[in-house]
């Protein structure tokens, strides 16, 4: 199975209301207009008592750039953010911090989809690793932690998790269908059961043609059941040869005997009627 990850960056932030600065253009109390800060950054939007409050736009010091709805001078409902490194979140605020649902993109592809409080993963969710793998169940204080289903390298894995790792029950299903049942122990996945792969059904050989000896001929062997170490083959599904040479002498013999025995009768019949 796929090595988990834990997620290392804490997605908060906290925006600042309007500070000393200067209102460059426009109404920066009651409408529209320009705001600048010291520190570096603007603001471009709506405003209400003198506050960040409506559609705007801002872009800080540090590079971040977000748009959205404004309330009291922080973002609030429904927003974009990205991040200097290409980073996108877009989805829901809570006075300035990511709280809600939404999705984050992240500059190596990859890419969660669900729930956010304060910032971090924390709910329900689905993650999708760079390579394609993914991860759809519940996330705690940003790391995989409860039930849930990864995919990953052809496998599918059904379970619990725990701080960012495989833990308790689970059942992990591979390509041909056949399945593990087991529990993790220290680590490891301890198998307690084992299900075959489903039979593939047989297609139909034209007349005439010799049917490939194919995969579905063969079912996978199961270690759990003890029937699978008798031999198919057996000696009780053929009778001995010594009896099947010795059924068709006596029966070349009755055989024998019932000619010569027709002859007899025949020449005597002829001899008669002479």
């Amino acid at each position: 199975m796929k090595k988990l990850f834990q997620f290392l960056g804490i997605l908060l932030l906290i925006f600042p209301a309007i500070t000393y600065g200067e209102c460059i253009e426009g109404d920066c109390n009651n409408g529209f207009g320009i705001y600048i800060f010291p520190e570096g950054g603007q603001y471009a939007g709506q405003f209400s008592g003198g506050e960040f409050a409506g559609t705007g736009k801002q872009v800080y010091a540090d590079g971040n750039r977000s748009e959205g709805m404004f309330a009291n001078g922080l973002l609030h409902g429904k927003g974009t953010l990205t991040y200097p490194d290409g980073s996108i979140y877009s989805g829901d605020f809570n006075r300035g911090a990511i709280s809600g649902k939404g999705s984050m993109i992240f500059p190596n592809n990859s890419k969660y989809e669900g729930e956010f409080v304060d910032g971090i993963f924390h709910g329900m969710g689905t993650y999708t690793y760079s390579d394609g793998s993914q991860y759809k169940g519940q996330f705690k204080k940003g790391l995989l932690d409860g039930k849930g289903v990864l995919h990953s390298d052809g496998q599918v894995y059904r379970g619990e998790f725990k701080e960012g790792e495989h833990y308790g029950k689970g059942t992990i299903t591979y390509f041909d269908k056949s399945q593990e049942i087991g529990e993790w122990k220290n680590g490891e996945f301890v198998v307690t059961q084992k299900i075959k792969a489903p039979m593939k059904k047989k297609t139909e050989t034209p007349e005439g043609e010799e049917k490939p000896f194919g995969d579905e001929d063969i079912a996978l062997e199961d270690f759990s059941n003890p029937e699978q170490d008798k031999d198919p083959f057996g000696d009780e599904d053929f009778p001995e040869q010594e009896d099947i040479f010795l059924e068709d002498d006596l029966a070349a013999e009755q055989e024998q005997e019932d000619i010569f025995s027709q002859d007899n009768i025949n020449e005597e019949t002829e001899g008669a009627e002479q």
